[in-house]
């Protein structure tokens, strides 16, 4: 039987009482007042909830990945068969593979692999994105930081350049910037290799891969070099 005293139930067998039931803390008003067994429920509430959403962040990881059970032959070892099509995409490795099959080959050999982005690996960080109509496509915004393509493209910034690199096109970064119309840059003009030059910045990339502050820096490093040194294009290598 139950029975109650001054806010606490009692259970009873026979004459001997088995438990005390205590109520809802309370403050003297009647209000209900927090005590350290809910602050810690609370606390384990809300520890379960990063933990969930860690969880999902790693499902929204491994979509990204390459798919390669589905190239998997079965047998009593794991072997990969694979097409000849051509569709490359880029490796965390930083290789850029025929196709996905292809990458799965090492994959079996390499657990740490994992496909980067579609197309051919590039000289920018395209890490996620996938081919058009794989369902994680990457919205662009209208943020001007324009990149010159090596077809002579400017792309308005990163998203629409890796885009474009995720679609199969056969492009690399030309350079940081829009794309210039001069391909070649005159030094006849100046001779010697010792001209005193001005401190503008219009950088010249020069085919050594160095970056020369202006076409004057760049013409005497051209007289230098005897004729080896040649224009690649304006602005930073």
């Amino acid at each position: 039987m139950t029975s109650q005293g001054r806010g606490d139930a009692y259970i009873y067998w026979g004459r001997r009482r088995l438990r005390t039931i205590h109520p809802p803390a309370t403050d003297p008003h009647g209000a209900a007042v927090t005590t350290t067994a809910d602050m810690k429920m609370a606390n384990c509430a809300a520890l379960l909830g990063l933990v969930l959403l860690g969880c999902l962040s790693d499902l929204a990881v491994a979509q990204r990945r390459a798919s390669c059970g589905a190239y998997l032959l079965s047998g009593k070892t794991m072997s990969i068969a694979c097409p000849r099509n051509y569709d490359p995409v880029c490796g965390t490795n930083g290789r850029t593979y025929p196709n996905e099959c292809s990458l799965c080959k090492d994959f079996l050999r390499n657990r740490a692999l994992d496909k980067k982005h579609d197309g051919r690996c590039v000289r920018v960080d395209c890490t996620g994105f996938l081919k058009p109509g794989s369902g994680y496509n990457i919205p662009c915004t209208m943020e001007f930081s324009p990149i010159c393509g090596t077809n002579g493209i400017t792309y308005r910034n990163k998203c629409q350049f890796c885009n474009a690199v995720a679609s199969g096109l056969e492009v690399d970064l030309q350079n940081y910037g829009q794309c210039y119309t001069q391909q070649t840059i005159d030094c006849n003009q100046q001779k010697g290799s010792n001209l005193i030059c001005t401190s503008e910045y219009n950088p010249v990339c020069g085919s050594d891969g160095r970056t020369y502050g202006n076409k004057c820096q760049f013409c005497n490093a051209v007289s230098r070099s005897a004729g080896a040194l040649f224009f690649r294009h304006l602005g930073e290598c």
